[in-house]
């Protein structure tokens, strides 16, 4: 078990520095309390509605970090793909079929590749799909066909500035989409390169030093205090010229 008072973690090129008030164990399952675990039948059925909406709002704000998180760990990513239904399917689990079937034919034809995909939901309410990857160029029209299912749109990623808070922003209305409640809100490749987290205070010390980090202003700070870490104090930092 690994006791730490700081965390770094590393995507790409940003520095996520968390220092704790609280010692934190690593490898460390806590406890819920029992009103989250189960919901009494003597529960009043508003606080049941706000227990439920925090939970939710905290699971979105994790899967969103995962994903910031994923795509700044993947500086390979050079395009944007849009994926539309020309029919009007709603159904998440059946557009997901037709997703991963459409992967499995991509890698088929192109070999294996590097992406990340999120769902986003049209006026009209069908899904669509909005993936990032490592594909080298091809000719739209080659993908359209291998999607099968309707218009693609794509784009090449060039001069965005943290394009994982960029990619992020699809997701902000739609994964309250009670559609999208209990189910996997992204898909990725397995190769997927992941974020790196350090736990060891002078492995954290040693690499705060190497880039300079100890006298530069943050790109963003922020603090925040709860009953498991006391307060944190959070640091983020681009990082240029990163060797993994």
């Amino acid at each position: 078990m690994v006791f730490y008072s700081r965390k770094l973690i590393i995507s790409g090129e940003y520095f996520e520095v968390y220092a704790y008030e609280i010692t934190q164990r690593r490898d460390f399952t806590r406890k819920k309390k029992p009103l989250l675990k189960k919901m009494d039948d003597d529960i009043e059925v508003g606080e049941k509605g706000k227990l439920e909406v925090a939970k939710r709002k905290d699971s979105i704000h994790r899967t969103r970090t995962e994903i910031r998180r994923l795509v700044n760990s993947n500086m390979d990513f050079s395009k944007f793909y849009t994926l539309t239904f020309k029919e009007n399917i709603k159904e998440v689990n059946i557009a997901n079929k037709h997703f991963n079937k459409f992967i499995m034919r991509m890698e088929y034809r192109y070999g294996k590749f590097i992406y990340l995909a999120v769902i986003e939901f049209q006026k009209r309410g069908a899904v669509h799909y909005h993936f990032l990857c490592n594909l080298p160029y091809i000719v739209s029209k080659e993908i359209e066909k291998i999607w099968g299912h309707g218009f693609i749109k794509i784009r090449r990623i060039k001069h965005v500035t943290n394009l994982g808070a960029y990619f992020c922003k699809y997701l902000h209305k739609d994964m309250t989409d009670k559609r999208l409640f209990r189910k996997k809100k992204y898909f990725c490749s397995e190769n997927i390169e992941r974020p790196t987290e350090v736990y060891d205070k002078e492995v954290i010390e040693k690499l705060l030093m190497q880039y300079d980090l100890h006298d530069r202003k943050p790109d963003y700070e922020t603090s925040f205090v709860n009953e498991y870490t006391g307060k944190v104090e959070y640091k983020q930092f681009k990082v240029k010229g990163i060797v993994a």
